[in-house]
């Protein structure tokens, strides 16, 4: 079973910080899992919120501001004044640094706005391109409509459908909404549609995977893998 760490090492490191993804490659892990959220000037950036101030100095949209104002900014002290040098990555930097890793890159797609669906997406999609990553890279959302346009700009990708509550016929609606997986918030409730899942031959991994009983009930029913905020954890877990 595949251990992937969400935003990084999040229990332990700010979140989608460059020092939170290479603490989390400090493990034996597959992968790792990350936001992407667009700036005034249309660079990918790897950021959680649509907004600066939870995990920044900053204020405002991401939206509002350029790829230089956001480089000023402090994207570490709000977890710990240590990592007060952390900045927001761009798509670009943690692609290169990821390409010459041999870890599984999962990217979470958020929803913007005034802005194309097809120009966000194709953003993304050349920074992949360039560091040679389309077929190491995994692309999840909650919106739907945009796993069919990165389908429609590029068919090896592969695809995963976000979602928080479970549904029975998961391969049926994964294929009508072009994805190749499901990415599914563990509970005891969504673990029950696991096994069936895997009997329809999607890929099924789970999120908010925080402790040992949730990952023993994770294994036992056979997902791929499991997006974590404490790799440590999971991978002692998983010998």
């Amino acid at each position: 079973m595949d251990i992937i760490g969400h935003r990084g090492f999040k229990r332990r490191y700010p979140e989608n910080t460059m020092a939170s993804f290479k603490a989390a490659a400090d493990y034996p892990i597959q992968g790792i899992e990350c936001d992407v959220q667009w700036t005034k000037d249309h660079v990918p950036v790897i950021i959680h919120d649509p907004t600066l101030e939870r995990t920044t100095n900053g204020s405002g949209s991401v939206a509002e501001h350029s790829w230089s104002d956001l480089q000023k900014l402090d994207a570490g002290s709000y977890f710990d004044s240590r990592y007060s040098s952390e900045k927001i990555p761009s798509l670009k930097h943690l692609v290169h640094w990821i390409s010459k890793t041999d870890l599984t890159f999962h990217l979470e797609l958020k929803e913007q706005m005034n802005i194309s669906d097809a120009a966000f997406i194709e953003s993304c999609i050349e920074v992949l391109k360039e560091g040679s990553m389309v077929e190491r890279t995994v692309i999840s959302t909650f919106y739907h409509r945009y796993i069919r346009e990165v389908k429609r700009q590029s068919p090896k990708i592969e695809t995963a459908l976000l979602t928080k509550t479970p549904f029975r016929r998961g391969k049926n609606y994964a294929e009508k909404v072009a994805a190749d997986s499901i990415h599914i918030r563990h509970s005891v409730q969504s673990s029950l549609y696991y096994k069936p899942w895997k009997k329809q031959r999607i890929k099924v991994r789970a999120y908010n995977v925080k402790n040992a009983q949730a990952f023993l009930r994770c294994r036992n029913a056979g997902v791929n893998g499991v997006i974590t905020d404490d790799p440590a954890l999971m991978t002692e877990l998983n010998i």
